[in-house]
């Protein structure tokens, strides 16, 4: 391979791996919204099996949420247990509702806090991460080649500190 065809798909490799922590925030602040969602969704099935004092069925919209988010949150799969169970009181469905509207939204706040803890020093992580391919293309532009060596050094040191930014972005609830 050619040094310089070497130099371009090193330095393509590093800019995905700097934006790999960044799409995982992303990925989380997506979870996160639907999260939120799922509790406002489970907190108003509460208020009307309490109003109504019978028990609800669930939209099939909030069981597709439930069942995306619950490899996450596993208190889900104790809910939905429940709502299939033939002595299930009204009362006991309203408060299994609550208790899981309660936990996810304490889930959220959590994750959201942890999130913009780590902001700062994830967009210090990119840019100390972009600094290095910066010093390959600009020895690039004045003509020198860097060793096939270097780049491989180079490429090990960025997969490491994506996987470093990567595990500050997952937050562990």
């Amino acid at each position: 391979m050619a040094p310089d065809s070497a130099m371009w798909i090193a330095l393509v490799a590093v800019a995905a791996l700097i934006g790999l922590p960044a799409i995982g925030a992303w990925r989380r602040r997506v979870l996160s919204r639907e999260a939120s969602r799922v509790a406002e969704e489970l907190q108003a099935l509460a208020f009307v099996v309490r109003r109504n004092g019978k028990r609800e069925p669930l939209c099939a919209e909030l069981v597709g949420h439930l069942e995306r988010l619950r490899s996450g949150v596993p208190e889900i799969i104790g809910f939905l247990v429940t709502q299939q169970l033939a002595q299930l009181t009204p009362e006991s469905q309203a408060d299994a509702a609550q208790r899981l509207a309660l936990r996810l939204k304490r889930r959220v706040a959590f994750e959201r806090k942890m999130l913009a803890r780590t902001a700062s020093g994830l967009k210090r992580g990119a840019v100390a991460a972009a600094v290095p391919p910066l010093v390959v293309l600009t020895m690039a532009g004045w003509g020198s080649q860097p060793p096939l060596l270097a780049l491989c050094v180079l490429f090990a040191l960025e997969m490491l500190g994506c996987w470093l930014l990567w595990r500050t972005v997952h937050v562990e609830v």
